[in-house]
């Protein structure tokens, strides 16, 4: 690792904190409303779950590169 996270900007910081929240988010429904609310609501669970996990995805992909840009060399 070049940075820890203490070292990078504020809002590298705040994408990775949303990114948190949404890998959290998509563990939290799939653990504790699939048998309750995924079994009435099978589409809107569904689309709620991939899209919390598509957001994560897009949020660690983008956190990657502004870490990797933080971390080139400056010329």
């Amino acid at each position: 690792m070049c940075l820890s996270i203490r070292q990078l900007d504020s809002k590298t910081r705040r994408i990775y904190a949303a990114f948190n929240v949404s890998v959290c988010s998509a563990v939290m429904l799939n653990l504790f409303f699939e048998q309750s609310f995924g079994h009435r609501h099978h589409a809107v669970f569904n689309g709620l779950r991939y899209l919390l996990t598509g957001c994560a995805m897009g949020l660690l992909f983008w956190f990657l590169r502004r870490r990797h840009s933080a971390c080139a060399p400056r010329p």
